[in-house]
């Protein structure tokens, strides 16, 4: 048997496997490994850059490229893949879900790839390509800017998730504040077990003193390394930005400060000396991933084939039985994660009460102060800067709170969207060997590639003193009167002020994990959904030939018999090809 060793073979192994996934109707797979052929023949290179929001991904490139291409948004990316090309001159095509594409200026990219001026993808934009003559684009290579994972727009984790099987290298971008987190590393963790090669570079370095940068990339390797990384794990601490600066400007001294150009050695040399290695990889792990899926759906339609017509509506009726009971544990799990929501929820709204009513008297004193400091001002003025002040206060108590409370009652949270996620994986699981059961067919294993959005906190708001009824009628005293009126508003205002956004804390934080979960709950359920609906379409289709008589099922075993033959003849020939574990650099 000859063995696939070129990229024009695993090309043409691509193609065999949509034409025949296309063949028995398995439209996903066909699509995938469609795309995967073309992109082969091209040999078309993707070099991802992913990480959590808010890190400077987009900066990143920007500083790759020397020129500010892509542009970076005071508010998160929306859900768009941005794809980085190679092309003589500059310049952009849209491509919308309906299949439409339109080309424009990059100057008009921030009209779809930004939440400001494309939110949350309303003008259905499925991803952008960007045309630009850079070194790093030729030889087939791309550069994609993914949205940010953990972000304050849940769509966007599961686009970046979504798009993890088509990246054949990644640059995973981090920063020093806040330090690596628990989503960040669980993101990592799925990424090695699909991914060849992982350069992990920490940006915005220029923004932390050199004790604090020290202090954050020992956390971060020591985190990494209690993980799924390898031991000899390192990071590379840069500034995008400066970088960006440094080449426009042309200032050699810079860009050696911001430690940019020892990155560009470690991608130029993986480009030029491993890149068709690691593509070979990916391309080989993602063919040997949707033949098995295949063979698993051909295998139960061909042995539901060979059932007698009573024997397979029994087990037709059998699974669908076993469907209704795992649609009742699925409530079942999700009234119990609603309950556990709920207590979280009320937990952080008593902790918040309780911190407001703790803090009355500090208020009320820095508020004494702070009159007394100010008490020659005109009476307008004086109250407007009282206004400022109580808001500051507000927002300054909260903030520093929720920073000491917050992370605690987050890692709440994802230890309970955690134990449904493994519910729902498990009843994914049982309805795939419910189906393996009774029809004798060999499982293969599904990765969970879902990963739990966190939503931002929307704010405070306080009332203004001199807006409570009475309208500019305390401005009518005479001096002494007025500020004496007004010191007693401001004492009366703190209380009050501090336990409404008490309040208004607690129900951003129950509106936050509400948000964040919806959208993560949806993706595990359409696991779900997904894998019975293959397993319905496999033997629906047998009980149709059946139908039509015993010959048209017999001949359907027979053609699945040979294409399972086709595909135990492609995955051995892939079998020296199998990939590593992902190289984390």
């Amino acid at each position: 048997m000859r063995f696939l060793d070129t990229v024009q073979d695993l090309a043409g192994a691509a193609a065999s496997l949509e034409s025949l996934a296309a063949a028995h109707q398995q439209s996903s797979i066909a699509a995938a490994a469609r795309e995967l052929s073309e992109r082969l023949r091209q040999n078309r290179f993707h070099l991802v850059v992913v990480g959590q929001f808010k890190r400077g991904k987009t900066t990143l490139l920007n500083a790759l490229l020397g020129e500010p291409v892509l542009p970076v948004a005071v508010l998160p990316l929306t859900s768009v893949i941005t794809v980085l090309r190679h092309g003589e001159s500059p310049g952009a095509i849209v491509h919308l879900h309906s299949g439409r594409q339109s080309r424009i200026e990059l100057e008009e990219l921030s009209q779809f790839v930004t939440e400001s001026g494309n939110p949350r993808n309303v003008k259905q934009v499925s991803r952008v390509e960007v045309f630009y003559p850079s070194p790093y684009l030729r030889g087939g290579v791309t550069l994609i800017d993914t949205p940010g994972v953990a972000s304050v727009y849940e769509h966007n984790t599961q686009v970046t998730y979504d798009f993890i099987p088509r990246i054949d290298a990644a640059i995973f971008v981090t920063s020093p504040e806040p330090p690596l987190t628990a989503a960040e590393i669980a993101f990592l963790e799925d990424l090695g077990r699909q991914v060849s090669r992982v350069f992990l570079v920490m940006n915005k370095a220029d923004l932390a003193e050199p004790a604090q940068l020290a202090e954050v990339l020992e956390f971060a390797q020591h985190s990494l390394s209690r993980k799924s990384a390898p031991a000899e794990l390192s990071i590379l601490p840069v500034s995008a930005r400066l970088a960006l600066e440094a080449k426009r400007s042309g200032d050699s001294e810079l860009l050696e400060r911001s430690g940019f150009p020892a990155l560009e050695k470690r991608i130029e040399k993986f480009l030029r000396e491993e890149k068709r290695e690691v593509f070979q990889q990916a391309a080989t792990r993602t063919i040997l991933r949707l033949a098995g899926e295949l063979r698993m759906l051909l295998q139960l339609e061909m042995q539901a084939a060979r059932m007698p017509v009573e024997e397979l509506q029994a087990k037709i009726a059998e699974f669908d039985r076993q469907l209704q009971i795992v649609a009742q544990q699925r409530e079942d799990n999700e009234v119990l994660l609603r309950a556990a929501l709920a207590r979280l929820s009320a937990a952080f709204e008593r902790a918040a009460r309780e911190f407001a009513e703790s803090q009355v008297e500090v208020a009320a004193v820095a508020a004494r102060q702070h009159f007394a400091a100010h008490r020659r001002l005109p009476k307008r003025k004086l109250a407007e800067e009282m206004d400022r002040f109580i808001a500051r206060k507000v927002q300054d108590l909260f903030e520093g709170w929720r920073r000491q409370f917050e992370p605690s009652a987050v890692e709440e949270f994802r230890a309970v969207t955690a134990r449904f996620q493994q519910a729902i994986n498990e009843l994914t699981a049982q309805v795939r060997r419910t189906a393996a059961d009774l029809f004798a067919v060999e499982l293969t294993p599904l990765e969970s590639t879902e990963e739990l959005a966190w939503v931002e906190p929307t704010g405070y708001y306080t009332d203004a003193l001199l807006d409570w009824g009475l309208g500019n009628a305390p401005l009518m005293l005479p001096g002494a009167l007025f500020r004496r009126y007004l010191l007693r508003r401001v004492l009366k205002a703190i209380p009050e002020e501090l336990d409404r956004n008490a309040t208004r804390v607690a129900y951003d934080f129950k509106n936050r994990l509400q948000r964040s979960v919806s959208e993560f709950q949806r993706a595990l359920e359409r696991k779900l959904e997904e894998a019975s609906r293959d397993i319905q379409q496999a033997t629906s289709t047998a009980l149709e030939r059946h139908q039509a008589g015993a010959a048209r099922a017999a001949e359907l075993a027979e053609n699945l018999s040979g294409s399972i033959q086709q595909l135990d003849l492609l995955i051995r020939s892939l079998g020296g090809m199998v990939p590593e574990p992902a190289d984390v650099r």
